[in-house]
């Protein structure tokens, strides 16, 4: 294969159509690739996530836009939204992946294979962790504004022809910039840790997955052992949130895709959760600054 055949976005056939969208791969080097996913699922969508490595790799998993949920064979689950990534060490993965329907799905994937580490003098990240089976988590939260605007600059350079080496210096630049944030993190030595983080997480998930219902921090201490004062904080120190604005935002994010699918108002206040259309009215204009009836049926066919 030559360098101009090799440097070619290639389409992975997708299991199922309901996905809405596609899985681009380009192979920049060896041991260095990048994998994009756009999918906008009309209905709740199961994927099956299957890795099988003869070598280790480095994966730097990036969401651009809406969020999705996996479950790994090992029992751990990992939530994946809009201006957060995942940077794992792997050589074999199992899972399954959730993507909820009504929303557009956007996923950047950076894969660089040991061999290409230690090249990079990036070998520091494998220190301490063994060469086995197990998925070894380096990151997860949210990304920095640079690694935000650098993984969108791939992402045009995926939408419009573009020479082998200007994507490639925009791929070595993200690298670059997350392994600089790996090898020197900030210091949060108030982060949530261990159990209680692991409430944390579990409270987002359960926000994400029953955002029609109608949630109280009192139902989310119960469901997830926690106190009250601890899930604030906790929001606070690891999402820099609270629960009730992280609830608003996802029913608001799902709002604005329902109303522009052509669902009248009502029916979109229902589905996300609202009791009362007025309250609805009043929540979606305070966070996007105009009315549902102004979204409403926009999409174009």
């Amino acid at each position: 294969m030559n360098s101009a055949e090799r440097f070619c976005w290639q389409r992975r056939p997708v299991a199922q159509r309901a996905c809405g969208g596609f899985v681009d791969w380009l192979q920049l080097d060896d041991g260095l690739s990048l994998a994009y996913c756009h999918y906008e699922p009309q209905q709740d969508l199961r994927e099956e996530g299957i890795a099988e490595r003869d070598i280790r790799s480095l994966t730097i998993a990036i969401a651009l836009e809406g969020s999705t949920l996996t479950h790994a064979w090992d029992g751990n689950h990992y939530h994946f939204q809009a201006r957060h990534s995942t940077v794992a060490l792997f050589s074999r993965q199992h899972g399954e992946r959730f993507f909820p329907a009504g929303q557009r799905i956007r996923q950047l994937r950076l894969i660089i294979d040991e061999p290409l580490l230690e090249q990079y003098a990036l070998g520091s990240l494998l220190r301490g962790r063994q060469n086995d089976n197990r998925v070894h988590s380096l990151f997860s939260g949210q990304h920095s504004a640079n690694i935000q605007r650098m993984a969108e600059t791939l992402v045009q350079l995926h939408s419009r022809p573009a020479c082998a080496l200007t994507t490639q210096i925009a791929t070595l630049s993200l690298l670059a910039e997350q392994a600089r944030q790996l090898t020197d993190p900030p210091r949060k030595a108030d982060a949530p840790q261990g159990a209680t983080q692991d409430k944390l997480l579990r409270a987002r998930e359960l926000l994400m997955q029953h955002y029609d219902r109608p949630i109280t921090v009192a139902w989310l201490c119960a469901t997830t052992g926690s106190n009250e004062f601890t899930l604030k904080q906790g929001f606070r120190r690891l999402f820099n949130t609270s629960p009730h604005r992280m609830l608003t935002e996802i029913r608001m994010r799902h709002a604005w895709e329902l109303l522009e699918s052509g669902l009248h108002v009502s029916t979109v206040a229902w589905k996300v959760g609202y009791q009362h259309l007025s309250s609805f009215s009043a929540a979606f204009q305070r966070y996007y600054g105009r009315t549902p009836t102004s979204v409403s049926g926009k999409r174009q066919p």
